[in-house]
């Protein structure tokens, strides 16, 4: 296919860098956001794993200025975003009866209003070209509640609930959007629920990772290059009915 320009947010760690540069090996330029953008020595090593082919930036998905700036800048610098990889998102546990304001609502305009942001500043241009790829990073948290995690399978369940209104809207267009909900994957994100853990229940860390590792029936933790290689193939011309859809990367869990 030929090259397309793509934006990964959260794309500095975790699933969005192995996204980013899994659509490098592929052939695209892309453009990764993150609020660690601001580091500079940080952004320089990103670039560097991207080569010349991809570009680090400051976003903050929270932030409609922001969000402008970055798309904007990518447009100057790459030209027009027809591929985006929404990996963007944060987790805080928290019982409901101590659940603060602030906890919900950062969960949930970081995980859901954040990729609505950035569908919404992308969509008009992949529309007019005829083409556009949408992946939401959902969670295996969307379709499966659990105690303490009250905004996070909201947020999640609404990201989905989000990409099938996208695919809906793109489908005359050859705009095609998915969402991809996987259980833990080995990220900076589960090495802090790793700690948390550890230290709620009075565990060494290595055991509480055995535990999350045995959560699923192949005992072991999902790799970002995973989701990465899912994202890469559907970034392509092949799949054109590849839309509408939620896949589970779940290794036989349910969470």
């Amino acid at each position: 296919m030929n090259a397309k320009v793509a934006i990964v947010t959260g794309g500095l760690s975790g699933i969005g860098l192995a996204a980013a540069k899994e659509l490098v090996r592929r052939g695209h330029r892309v453009a990764v956001g993150s609020r660690s953008g601001a580091d500079s020595k940080r952004r320089e090593c990103v670039e560097a794993v991207l080569e010349a082919k991809g570009i680090a930036l400051e976003l903050d998905v929270g932030s409609q200025e922001s969000v402008d700036r970055f798309v904007a800048e990518t447009r100057d610098r790459l030209g027009t975003p027809l591929i985006l990889v929404n990996a963007a998102g944060i987790f805080r546990e928290g019982f409901l009866a101590d659940h603060s304001d602030p906890a919900w609502f950062d969960q949930i305009d970081i995980n859901l209003s954040g990729p609505f942001r950035m569908i919404r500043a992308v969509f008009p241009s992949m529309a007019s070209a005829g083409f556009g790829r949408i992946v939401n990073i959902a969670s295996t948290a969307a379709a499966k509640g659990a105690s303490g995690y009250a905004a996070y399978c909201a947020s999640k369940a609404g990201l989905v609930g989000l990409g099938l209104a996208v695919s809906q809207e793109g489908a005359p267009n050859n705009v095609c959007c998915i969402s991809i909900s996987p259980t833990w994957v080995e990220t900076p994100m589960m090495d802090a629920a790793v700690l948390r853990r550890a230290k709620a229940g009075g565990k060494d860390t290595e055991s509480a990772r055995i535990d999350i590792e045995n959560s699923n029936p192949q005992n072991r933790i999902v790799q970002p290059s995973e989701i990465a290689s899912i994202i890469g193939y559907f970034c392509t011309d092949a799949p054109r009915a590849l839309t509408n859809i939620d896949i589970q990367v779940n290794a036989g869990a349910d969470w």
